[in-house]
């Protein structure tokens, strides 16, 4: 053995303590690594992010894309604060297990993903394209082929450390407990409470759901299952606000229709709403159905028609494509119309409404039309082109089945009936009124009306106001400003009809209802031709009314122009022409009809303008005095402004002379000579 080799005890010894040295130096080294690793590390993030990861993210989604900061941790974890990708999306932060290379690449293959506090904006352009569905599918275009199929797979997207936020424009949405499980296809959304509050500063909506679910399909953003349940909703449009409970909406498969059922609160009183929509290759639909629905809610969107009382039952569909389709069948009761052009003051519009409704392009076909009120019931059908003021074509049937002549009556609304709820009418009434309109024809041919039917209503008993009969002999009558006389044979101015030249009573006829003689006490060519004239117009430009209408309204009704009026006036024509004779009728009318400023009747009239009695009317007198009856105040008025016939006046003569020689009333030689007549006007008469 070698006088300088060490024991092997020694050497044990020796080695032991290399190893103790060496371990000790590796921890104070890792010490040391550990210590500046976090400073290191964040040097070289940050470079990473200024560098290499905001432009990545930014090619990746599209859009300008910005963060805060960059954190990584040694287990793998990577959180990123305040991330901001465009005005789409902003999140205090994003935790999630995945290395910082697949992070760059745009790749995300983490198994949990945390976002705190996200808000979502969705966005919209003029054409309705979605900058969301962009981003989607942009993301999806870079995933590696095969990736959805295997391997690490994301499990979860929760939102911790605060609620969901989302903007729609007119819409904010609050979401709790937000959970995204993605799936092979898309992704399957969780929440609990979700709040979603209109922005509309005039109308505001409110509701509520206590859990959403839905399986969403990317890149396409479509949702292919879903189910909110445990809702409630308040709509406060400007009126009566809707309250609605246990509002529940579901898709149950793809392609399914989207089914909502509510119960709406009416003053206590719980109504059962549901609607169904559908979104085809044809378009979309929507089917509403409800009993005893309330409506008042919609009254700040109906104008004229009050509903804060309404009530509606029944199913209405809705089909929005190419061709726009609304079918049902629904029972309103409750509502009103407040219109002057409709009645003096408000009409009930209760009753059972039937339709069938399609609109293509600038047509409007109606397969079926029913309205049902009591006991009667009208159907419509045709159909009609529009133009930019009104109907311009078309062909349009109304059809009232065989009624009971007092149910016709009766089914009226009483705002409609007037002087006919005293009448006393037995038997049926029944018929058809077709109207067919070409305004690309000439002036006159443009709208034709036709009326055929039955009618064997007999009248046990005249309402005592309005009994045409009185007008034969001396009645009361109240003139336009409110006075009242006595007007008939042997009173005060009266005249006989065969006391007056033939061209006298000839003119007003031949100016006013040129078939006063023909007809039955309604002129269906002037009332088309008016129809004609104020289509064209597109407003209230031209009457139609005859001799006996205008003597009906004079006598019994007011001046004003409301569908109320109408319908009183076409029925109290019917009786006036079944119980008078058409001399009658026409001697009445020409003692009462205003020719000028509290002028009335025939006689007064020829005094006033000329100084003489009706008698030595000369033929142009005649036509002035006619030509006066569409206006009277106004013409008068404008004469006394000039002090002498202006040249308008004087043209509406010279339109009744050629009437009058179209009439049969004068010949051609006579129409010339009165046309170059003096007319004679009494200073008095014109202001001087």
């Amino acid at each position: 053995m070698r006088a300088d080799a060490a024991p092997a005890s020694e050497l044990g010894a020796g080695s032991a303590l290399w190893r103790r040295l060496r371990a000790e130096r590796l921890a104070v080294l890792t010490m040391v690594v550990a210590a500046a690793a976090p400073l290191a590390a964040a040097r070289y993030l940050q470079h990473r992010v200024d560098d290499d990861l905001e432009p990545a993210l930014s090619r990746a989604t599209g859009v300008p894309t910005r963060i805060g900061g960059l954190e990584a941790g040694l287990t793998g974890t990577v959180v990123v604060r305040e991330l901001v990708v465009g005005n789409l999306l902003a999140a205090d932060a994003v935790e999630a297990s995945v290395s910082l290379d697949s992070l760059l690449s745009g790749e995300l293959s983490p198994d949990e993903i945390r976002v705190t506090r996200p808000r979502v904006h969705a966005v919209t352009d003029d054409a309705g394209h979605s900058a969301w569905k962009d981003l989607v599918a942009r993301l999806a275009a870079r995933r590696r082929p095969g990736t959805s199929g295997g391997g690490h797979r994301l499990r979860r997207i929760v939102v911790s450390g605060g609620d969901l936020v989302a903007e729609v424009p007119g819409l904010r949405v609050r979401a709790r407990d937000v959970e995204l499980h993605p799936s092979g296809h898309g992704v399957r959304v969780v929440t609990g409470a979700v709040a979603i509050t209109s922005t509309d500063r005039r109308r505001h909506v409110d509701a509520s759901f206590e859990r959403i679910g839905a399986d969403i399909r990317l890149p396409e953003l479509t949702v292919e299952r879903a189910a909110a349940v445990g809702g409630r909703v308040l709509a406060d449009l400007g009126g009566p606000t809707l309250s609605a409970d246990g509002v529940a909406i579901i898709r149950d498969r793809v392609d399914g229709p989207w089914r909502s059922t509510a119960i709406v609160d009416d003053g206590g009183a719980p109504r059962a709403l549901s609607i169904a929509a559908t979104n085809g290759p044809g378009g979309r639909a929507l089917a509403v159905s409800g009993d005893r629905v309330p409506l008042g809610f919609l009254a700040p969107l109906t104008g004229a028609l009050d509903v804060d009382d309404a009530h509606a039952s029944g199913r209405v569909t809705l089909g929005l494509g190419a061709t726009v389709e609304v079918h049902g069948d629904v029972e309103l009761t409750g509502a009103r119309i407040d219109h002057r052009a409709i009645s003096d003051g408000p009409m009930p519009i209760d009753g059972r409404l039937s339709f069938a409704v399609t609109r293509t392009g600038d047509r409007l076909d109606l397969a079926t039309l029913a309205i049902r009120r009591g006991a009667a019931q009208v159907d419509a059908s045709g159909w009609l082109r529009w133009g930019p003021r009104g109907p311009t074509a078309g062909e349009v049937a109304v059809a009232l089945p065989e009624t009971a002549c007092r149910g016709v009556i009766d089914a009226l609304p009483r705002a409609l009936r007037g002087h006919l709820d005293a009448m006393a009418v037995r038997g049926s009434i029944a018929g058809t009124a077709t109207v067919s309109i070409d305004l690309d024809a000439e002036l006159g041919e443009g709208v034709h009306l036709a009326l055929t039917g039955v009618n064997h209503c007999d009248v046990a008993a005249e309402p005592p106001g309005a009994d045409a009969r009185a007008l034969a002999g001396v009645a009361e009558h109240r003139f336009p400003d409110g006075t009242t006389a006595a007007v008939g044979p042997g009173v005060g101015d009266w005249v006989e009809l065969d006391q007056l030249p033939a061209h006298v009573q000839g003119a007003f006829v031949a100016a006013e209802d040129a078939r006063f003689w023909d007809h039955d006490g309604f002129d269906l060519a002037q009332i088309a031709r008016s129809l004609e004239i104020d289509l064209r117009e597109d407003r209230f430009a031209r009457g139609g009314s005859t001799i006996s209408q205008q003597l009906v309204k004079n006598a019994f009704l007011h001046h004003r122009r409301t569908l109320a009026r109408k319908l009183e006036e076409a029925v109290l024509t019917w009786r006036l022409e079944a119980v008078l004779p058409k001399t009658a009728i026409l001697a009445r009318y020409l003692n009462v009809i205003e020719l000028g400023p509290d002028v009335f009747g025939i006689a007064a009239a020829a005094r006033h303008w000329f100084g003489r009695s009706p008698q030595a009317l000369t033929v142009r007198q005649a036509a002035f005095l006619a030509a006066l009856t569409p206006a009277p105040r106004t013409i008068s008025a404008r004469l006394a402004r000039g002090h002498k016939l202006d040249p308008d006046t004087a043209g509406r003569v010279s339109v009744v002379l050629r009437a009058m020689r179209r009439a049969g009333v004068i010949d051609a030689a006579t129409a010339r000579a009165a046309d170059a007549a003096p007319l004679e006007l009494r200073p008095a008469a014109l202001g001087k």
